[in-house]
C-alpha cells in the first residue's frame, strides 16, 4: 500500500500535468463539444440578475447571471442559459450583457471573462476580455 499511492500520485500528476480549459488566445465563440461542465444552478442572486436583464431588453433565454471576482481582480461571469447550442451572434450576445452589466455597476475596466452553461451544465461558450489575453 505504501507503493501504491506515491505511483497513483504520480501518475494523477502526469494526466493532469497537460490539461488545461484555456480556450486559445482570445475567445471560442463555436463552444466545446462536452466537457467543461457546472453542476450549479443559478442562486437566487443569479436569476434576480437575469431578471433585470430581460426586463433591460436581454435575451429571454438567461435564466441565471452570476458576477464574481478572481484573486486578481478581474470580473467572472457565468450565465445559465436555456439555449442548447447557444448563440450564433455570440458577440452581440456578450456585448449586450456587458453593456447591461456596466449600467448596473459592474467595473469592466481589466476586462472580464464570461462563461456560459446551457440547460444541461454543457459550457456552450468561453470568452475572456482581460488584457493579457488581447494581446
Amino acid at each position: 500500500m505504501k507503493r501504491l499511492l506515491p505511483a497513483l500520485l504520480l501518475a494523477l500528476a502526469l494526466l493532469t500535468a497537460g490539461c488545461t480549459d484555456d480556450a486559445g488566445p482570445h475567445k471560442d465563440s463555436t463552444g466545446p463539444s462536452g466537457p467543461p461542465t457546472i453542476s450549479e444552478s443559478p442562486s437566487p442572486q443569479a436569476t434576480d440578475l437575469a431578471n433585470r436583464y430581460h426586463a433591460a431588453g436581454g435575451d429571454r433565454d438567461v435564466v441565471g447571471i452570476r458576477q464574481a471576482k478572481d484573486k486578481g481582480g478581474v470580473l467572472v461571469l457565468t450565465v445559465w442559459t436555456q439555449k442548447k447550442s447557444g448563440y450564433e451572434q455570440f458577440d452581440d450576445f456578450a456585448t449586450n450583457l456587458a453593456s447591461f452589466l456596466a449600467g448596473e455597476g459592474a467595473s469592466l475596466d481589466q476586462g472580464y471573462v464570461l462563461n456560459v452553461y446551457g440547460p444541461d451544465g454543457t459550457r456552450l461558450h468561453t470568452y475572456d476580455t482581460t488584457p493579457e489575453k488581447s494581446l
